[in-house]
């Protein structure tokens, strides 16, 4: 937490927000309309800290929390094996001379998985794996994190498809999945080719830069392991994370909402109904699992705790030690799921004291017609206070969408804005948990890529621009 300076700027914007609250009005927008309190809604010294536990108890904060701790645990028993870091480094290996063909097609791979799945956080799964990788090839930390975290971030930025965004936004705006398509498509291509040129590009200077391979693997890779010589085949790492993306796949894509899929919903059913007499065979012995499709962080989260067992069990290590590198794994990254559940912080205080509405009539009253630039403010108001999407239609974008504008305009600036802004807000998970898993520096990653993300805002105020001509 201290090498990335995350908490102390955390906790500056929770107590802004406290500064707030003791001048502006709560309110709230329903039916098209902004309903005022008549009052301001003040934090004193006791509700700071009292929303503060509010938030480590609030139950979907601590299921991300959660998941965040079960990915160090599944590593910490991969780490253990000796086989992973044997792994990790033969495939570093196999694309010598030709690294950026690698760092291409995972950042290509991510951004897509993440624009028409919206898996967001679900793909930390896999990234410990491909930072090892990457590490491995002798480049930094911040090409490591481009090339992952950011991937996945401009991945939702133009997210085409994906219910976790363009579902969310379209049950709210009125628009469908097609709606702006070629906007969205655009809104992907356009920073992920960006992206690519940044990470080709920063390969030369990365690698004169760095020290030596051994140093910066061992500074930045969690779980890289030991390299131990042992008679036990790679096979059974392989085929878990076969498993886990299958898993991944079938469990966590949202089949009837984006896609109109409604064959594994029939498959549970069906399967759940099976009976010996009255006895109903799958439901009681698998209790009330979700179907395919339907499943999120709980489901992930013992899939994880299970695969570690199987794994470490496999590779012949005794289940004390195995349990032992699962909390080892697990304490590596929690002050990282800390500073997660403190970016819910801030919206959870946001939420608890209803400012935003009266701030964002202010600023989209400044004109009496639709106006991007204000409408622009807002929508990053919104989420640097509210971080994710799932409470931004809730309580953002309704205000913002009861202008007087085309509704796929507003649902192109609050996707493009939110991406944008995810990229740099210090309240945006994917950012500072690749900032915190990495430890770099927030002033780091600013002064590194301010270039790239103003470039970035300049397209998708272009591309918004476009779609208000073209209508």
């Amino acid at each position: 937490m201290k090498k990335t300076g995350l908490f102390k700027i955390l906790m500056f914007i929770l107590m802004a927000i406290v500064v707030i609250t003791w001048f502006v009005p709560a309110s709230y927008f329903e039916a098209g309309e902004l309903v005022e309190y008549g009052s301001v809604y003040r934090l004193g010294f006791f509700d700071f800290f009292q929303l503060i536990f509010g938030s480590f108890e609030f139950k979907y904060f601590l299921q991300i929390a959660f998941f965040i701790l079960c990915v160090g645990a599944f590593y910490g028993v991969l780490a253990k094996t000796g086989k992973y870091r044997a792994w990790i480094e033969k495939i570093a290996n196999s694309f010598k001379g030709i690294e950026y063909v690698f760092l291409i097609c995972v950042a290509v791979v991510l951004a897509a998985l993440s624009s028409v799945f919206s898996y967001g956080l679900l793909l930390f799964i896999f990234i410990p794996l491909l930072i090892g990788i990457i590490l491995s090839m002798g480049y930094d930390k911040l090409t490591a994190f481009l090339t992952t975290f950011g991937a996945v971030l401009i991945g939702q930025l133009g997210s085409t498809v994906g219910y976790n965004i363009n579902g969310l936004l379209n049950d709210t705006i009125g628009t469908t999945l097609i709606s702006g398509l070629v906007y969205k498509l655009l809104l992907l291509f356009i920073p992920l080719g960006l992206l690519v040129f940044y990470i080709v590009k920063a390969k030369h200077s990365s690698t004169k830069k760095t020290a030596s391979k051994a140093e910066e693997v061992s500074c930045g890779e969690l779980f890289i392991g030991e390299k131990i010589a042992n008679k036990y085949s790679v096979v059974p790492i392989i085929i878990t994370f076969v498993l886990l993306l299958i898993f991944l796949v079938l469990g966590c894509t949202s089949w009837v909402e984006s896609f109109g899929v409604t064959a594994f919903e029939t498959f549970h059913e069906s399967v759940m109904a099976v009976k010996i007499g009255e006895f109903e065979i799958f439901k009681n012995i698998f209790g009330s699992i979700n179907e395919f499709g339907s499943w999120y962080y709980a489901e992930m989260c013992v899939l994880l705790l299970l695969l570690s067992l199987i794994v470490g069990k496999l590779y012949r290590i005794k289940l004390r030690e195995i349990i032992e590198n699962m909390f080892k794994g697990a304490g590596k990254l929690l002050p990282t799921a800390a500073l997660i559940i403190m970016c819910y912080a801030v919206l959870y205080f946001a939420g608890n004291t209803f400012f935003y509405p009266t701030l964002a009539k202010y600023i989209l009253g400044a004109t009496s017609k639709f106006n991007l630039f204000f409408s622009s403010v807002s929508m990053i108001l919104g989420s640097v206070t509210h971080v994710d999407m799932a409470y931004l239609v809730a309580y953002v974008i309704p205000q913002i969408a009861a202008q007087d504008a085309n509704s796929t305009v507003i649902m192109l600036l609050c996707q493009g804005i939110y991406g944008v802004t995810m990229l740099i807000a210090p309240t945006s998970v994917l950012l500072v948990l690749g900032l915190s898993y990495l430890e770099i520096p927030y002033k780091e990653w600013i002064k590194k890529t301010w270039k790239y993300i103003l470039i970035v805002l300049a397209v998708v105020v272009i591309i918004i621009f476009a779609a208000m001509l073209i209508k």
